[in-house]
């Protein structure tokens, strides 16, 4: 029963942790900070299992970062159609943006044709800098 109760916690905690970054990436190491800081104590093999379901099931997209040697997640796009486009990805504040619109969506398929390549829209992103952040400076 109170492994259950556990369990409950963490899996809440994560879901609170991802719905207040829907707007930009988060890394595991950051979802393990905090969790500790919230009273759960979890090894890092729970927290990739949990992050590892929730992108197999299409809640979550997983990038590589381009800044480290870890993964960046973030929150799928409502309608799940997360592999039908590709991505851009804030190098500053760590957004990821979906870039489903029509003329990206086109240029992709023009240029996969073009060089008969099969691009994998799940593992892809463009990288830079984001207009919020841009205008920061």
């Amino acid at each position: 029963m109170l492994q259950k109760l556990y369990h409950t916690k963490t899996t809440e905690l994560i879901s609170q942790f991802i719905h207040e970054n829907m707007e930009r990436g988060f890394t595991a190491g950051e979802l393990s900070s905090f969790l500790k800081e919230n009273g759960v104590s979890v090894n890092k093999t729970t927290v990739y299992r949990n992050l590892d379901k929730m992108t197999e099931s299409g809640k979550l997209i997983k990038h590589k970062s381009m800044l480290t040697d870890s993964f960046v997640y973030q929150n799928a796009d409502d309608e799940g159609h997360c592999a039908e486009h590709i991505h851009f990805q804030c190098c500053k504040c760590g957004s990821v943006i979906h870039l489903s619109d029509e003329k990206t969506s086109e240029y992709l398929k023009s240029i996969s044709e073009e060089l008969g390549l099969q691009i994998n829209l799940n593992l892809s992103s463009l990288n830079g800098i984001c207009q919020k952040c841009r205008a920061k400076n």
